[in-house]
């Protein structure tokens, strides 16, 4: 009887603990989204992809650049002889000279300032304007006959600032080595010379028409 009784008892236990224990479920977490992960690396290759085009862009404004220098230097040095010859750094800094001497020219043409603009001007055509009979033939030129010149101060207030005043100067052509036009370049190609520069000892001046 007894061994009845101890084996219901273990029974009993056994029961006992299988109900009171309960299978733990672990918590898992979730895995980040492959999808966004996809996303992510779109987005750099997109990044990628635009640097590149940019890249790409500047190496063609580069060179476009380089083909528009080429072509203004050929156009500004098409006149001089065979026994001439300019080259591309020569070029450029005659031009940019020029440029930077008919910008102070247009300050000193608003200021009128004969005495200023005189030191601009090649000796030789001081020389030629400073002559009456030269300043009256440049009068008798003149389509405004109300104008009368006196001398070449008369001929920079009357007709050197009137013609050149707030020109838009682009270009330069060289005649000789030593001579250059500076020029407005139009839409159709074709130019107006407003300005003639002579390079004495060096140094470039302007040179005036003459009659």
């Amino acid at each position: 009887m007894k061994k009845i009784y101890v084996l219901i008892s273990l029974i009993l236990g056994v029961c006992l603990i299988s109900c009171g224990s309960k299978p733990q479920v672990e918590d898992t977490k979730p895995e980040a989204p492959v999808v966004e992960e996809t996303q992510s690396l779109e987005v750099e290759d997109t990044e990628d992809v635009t640097e590149v085009e940019e890249d790409v862009e500047l190496i063609n404004e580069d060179v476009s650049i380089q083909e528009e220098d080429e072509e203004e230097y050929l156009r500004s040095t098409q006149a001089l002889s065979a026994d001439e010859f300019v080259t591309k750094d020569e070029f450029t800094e005659d031009k940019a000279e020029i440029l930077r001497i008919i910008k102070e020219l247009q300050k000193v043409m608003e200021k009128e300032d004969v005495e200023a603009w005189l030191k601009y001007v090649d000796k030789d055509s001081k020389n030629f304007y400073s002559n009456p009979v030269n300043i009256r033939k440049v009068n008798k030129k003149l389509p405004n006959k109300a104008i009368v010149l006196n001398g070449i101060g008369d001929y920079f207030k009357y007709v050197f600032i009137p013609s050149r005043h707030n020109r838009e100067i682009t270009e330069i052509r060289y005649i000789s080595k030593t001579n250059t036009k500076a020029v407005q370049v139009h839409e159709d190609g074709s130019i107006t010379r407003y300005y003639q520069f002579i390079k004495v000892n060096g140094k470039w001046y302007v040179q005036l028409d003459r009659v």
